[in-house]
């Protein structure tokens, strides 16, 4: 399975805060099933990250993963808060893309205007870039007017782990368990992210999430676990 969506990175954002806590993230992260995993630092207009930066920490935990004997393929990334000129920044590689691709995760506002969430997806698209939209049971647009539209517009979507691993009453009153269950039900959910920060706050919850789709959604296992993220990889459209 592939994580596409988390924080291992140290000290460039809010998550790990060394490289100690990075490989603790990474090693319990791959203990629940994960084979790969992408590096989504933030990326806001008022505070970029460098990539440069990424890349080179990236690659020391690359080192230290094959030292310690953790299997795990680590791939580069940024986790974007969409904003206007998102696009020129893709285009100079001033934004990281998902593995060198012309994927790129995105994310708005919580309460951010489902026709603003339309635009934003136009204009990437435009640019020749294929939005992911990060976490998407988290925007009150799609939670309102569901992921149709998104997804006819070019959109993927990636939904977080953690909700799904809620059971019985605490299930059904969750908002997001719900949205997510149900958009994996009809088919409108591409890839999977832990959105992990760190060990005490929002460690990697991923077991779970698998044992629910192996369950109720079996049919998907394939295209969730590994075929979507292997055409990600490829830089190929999603059939």
């Amino acid at each position: 399975m592939f994580d596409i969506h988390s924080h291992i990175i140290y000290k460039v954002d809010d998550g790990s805060r060394s490289p100690e806590e990075s490989l603790q993230l990474i090693r319990s992260d791959v203990e629940q099933g994960a084979e790969g995993i992408f590096a989504t630092s933030h990326y806001y207009l008022e505070a970029p990250s460098d990539p440069q930066e990424i890349r080179q920490k990236l690659k020391e935990l690359r080192t230290k993963c094959e030292e310690e004997k953790i299997e795990v393929s680590l791939y580069e990334g940024n986790e974007v808060l969409y904003f206007e000129s998102m696009t020129e920044r893709l285009q100079s590689g001033e934004i990281l893309t998902l593995a060198g691709s012309h994927y790129t995760l995105i994310e708005f506002y919580p309460l951010e205007s489902y026709q603003v969430i339309l635009k934003a997806v136009r204009n990437i698209r435009r640019a020749g870039f294929r939005p992911i939209i990060a976490h998407a049971e988290r925007f009150r647009g799609l939670r309102e007017h569901g992921l149709s539209e998104v997804i006819r517009l070019g959109a993927y979507i990636q939904v977080s782990t953690e909700p799904l691993e809620k059971s019985g009453l605490f299930a059904w009153m969750d908002g997001e368990t719900k949205f997510i269950r149900n958009a994996i039900r009809r088919r409108q959910v591409h890839f999977l992210g832990t959105d992990m920060h760190r060990m005490d706050r929002r460690p990697p919850v991923l077991r779970q999430a698998i044992r629910w789709i192996e369950r109720h959604a079996p049919d998907q296992t394939e295209a969730l676990f590994t075929a979507n993220v292997r055409k990600l990889i490829e830089d190929k459209e999603l059939g």
